[in-house]
């Protein structure tokens, strides 16, 4: 691809920034609720990933490697010598993948309700979402593939927000943006991160529920990783819960940076707060 993703660099700070993932069916506007917490102590990158919002629209489905691709190219069109990958769900493997590949430009990583691969209930699931929406438009998914996002979350207006922009996304890039994680697995590379990595999974979700997150865990460097449970949160913590995440990711970053070499024992952190 020669066309950079859409994107958003937001803050004047030094040092690594932060580069912001989204899931899928999702686009750069899944952050914002964050935004007042990172930019004063980072910069954020924030971009929609191939077949999602403003950035163009893959012909075939577009792999991890693909995501991987793209993001380096931003990073390195943008100058940025580091950056601190931060992925929600599927994004989450895009951004495992993209620190194992450029463990130079990655000091520390963060996974939000993470999952090692796409398990063989989900990719048919996928499969099924990808036909009907091709077929009848994503009017044809909705509410169910949102409702089960947003499991015990409240009806506010952030979900009613959600769910608009969802509505309104063409359903054809969503479908190619869905084939593309049908068979994706970084559970390969994970084994390969070589920074501290924060994984934080929501107790309510149910479509990667902490059982994934422990999984991730396991597979990552020994020692490499802290592992925290929100208590309230469901399948999108940083929109859920965007003030107790960006929180964790700031408290994480202040002990991880100034030491990359240190993790934080593989401890599992444990709470509702």
């Amino acid at each position: 691809m020669t066309t950079l993703l859409n994107h958003r660099l937001e803050g004047t700070a030094s040092g690594p920034a932060l580069l912001l993932i989204h899931p899928l069916g999702a686009d750069l506007r899944f952050w914002e609720d964050c935004l007042p917490a990172w930019p004063p102590c980072f910069r954020c990158l924030r971009c929609d990933l191939r077949s999602a919002g403003g950035s163009p629209r893959s012909t075939a489905p577009p792999t991890v490697a693909d995501h991987v691709s793209d993001l380096e190219a931003l990073r390195a069109a943008l100058g940025l010598e580091a950056v601190v990958p931060v992925g929600c769900a599927v994004g989450s493997m895009v951004a495992a993948a993209y620190a194992a590949r450029h463990p130079e430009r990655v000091p520390a990583l963060v996974l939000s309700n993470p999952t090692p691969r796409t398990a063989p209930a989900a990719r048919a699931m996928l499969a099924e979402r990808a036909a009907a929406v091709r077929a009848g438009g994503i009017a044809a998914i909705l509410p169910g593939a949102v409702e089960r996002a947003f499991a015990e979350q409240p009806r506010d207006a952030r979900y009613a927000r959600y769910l608009e922009a969802f509505a309104a996304q063409d359903p054809e890039a969503y479908a190619l943006a869905v084939l593309g994680f049908l068979d994706a697995d970084v559970s390969a590379e994970l084994p390969r991160v070589r920074c501290p990595t924060l994984l934080v999974a929501g107790r309510h979700d149910l479509l990667l529920p902490p059982a994934q997150a422990e999984e991730v865990r396991r597979l990552l460097p020994p020692g490499a990783a802290t592992l925290e449970l929100d208590g309230e949160g469901a399948h999108f913590l940083p929109y859920q819960r965007p003030e107790r995440f960006a929180a964790r990711v700031l408290g994480f970053l202040e002990r991880a940076l100034p030491t990359p070499a240190a993790g934080d024992g593989g401890t599992v952190r444990t709470g509702g707060g």
